[in-house]
């Protein structure tokens, strides 16, 4: 009986992971924006089912731009996953008001900060590409340096501005820029990347990630993606990856 009784309740909890999944798609873009002069990939690899990783992708017509959100949510699971979606909601909306990226972080800040638990919080990217212009505006709240890939094979990390979302009650989060020439690709990633292990305990690390994006600048971004996904499975030689993994990759074209 004591067996039935365990079978059924691990069944319940793996209904309840599979709609918690299904749920958390639903936050991501179902289709990845295309617009005249950029390329863009996004993918997501949860660890655990559910993931405590976020992107979205969001062409605003009328500002002429592409904004780009990459968020890694503190924990693992579905506790990870709803935070996801607070994250998803304010920086949505205040996207959708116009707000340069570094004042959205200012407001979505606090308000997690005064409704999560203390040791709740997350490291996000938010950058509004123009598309005329080829400049970036960022805001990185404590989040892994972003790789900016030239043309030329020379590499540049954008780093952060401010830190993670949700430590303070009161924000303060900088701007920055980057202008992409064509043939320039950024490259946004989560520590799951970074953080995957070998045999041997050793980390893939950013320099790893870096000699991908210049090894495999010249591939189409989806390409690009599954050379860097199979470097890392490479180096990994069959280790269970412990985090999400999520790439997101724009170049001008």
């Amino acid at each position: 009986l004591a067996l039935a009784e365990e079978a059924a309740e691990r069944a319940r909890f793996e209904r309840d992971v599979a709609l918690a999944r299904r749920i958390q798609v639903n936050f991501l873009p179902p289709e990845t924006p295309q617009p005249d002069g950029l390329e863009i990939y996004g993918g997501n690899i949860p660890s655990r089912g559910v993931s405590g990783d976020y992107y979205q992708v969001v062409e605003r017509e009328d500002h002429g731009d592409v904004g780009v959100i990459l968020a890694d949510v503190s924990g693992k699971g579905i506790a990870a996953s709803l935070l996801t979606g607070y994250v998803d909601a304010l920086c949505l909306a205040y996207l959708g008001e116009g707000h340069p990226p570094e004042e959205i972080f200012n407001r979505v800040s606090p308000q997690m900060n005064s409704k999560t638990p203390v040791e709740s919080f997350a490291t996000a990217f938010l950058g509004l590409y123009d598309l005329d212009t080829g400049k970036l505006s960022f805001a990185s709240a404590g989040h892994d340096p972003v790789a900016l890939v030239r043309s030329s094979g020379e590499i540049e990390w954008l780093m952060p501005t401010g830190m993670p979302l949700g430590l303070m009650p009161t924000g303060s989060y900088t701007a920055s820029e980057a202008t992409l020439s064509p043939g320039d690709t950024m490259v946004l990633y989560t520590d799951g990347i970074t953080e995957a292990n070998n045999p041997d305990e050793e980390e893939f690390g950013r320099e790893r990630l870096g000699e991908c994006c210049i090894t495999y600048r010249g591939l189409p971004v989806d390409d690009m993606a599954d050379a860097i996904h199979a470097a890392t499975d490479s180096f990994a030689k069959g280790v269970p990856y412990h985090d999400d993994r999520t790439l997101v990759i724009l170049r001008r074209v």
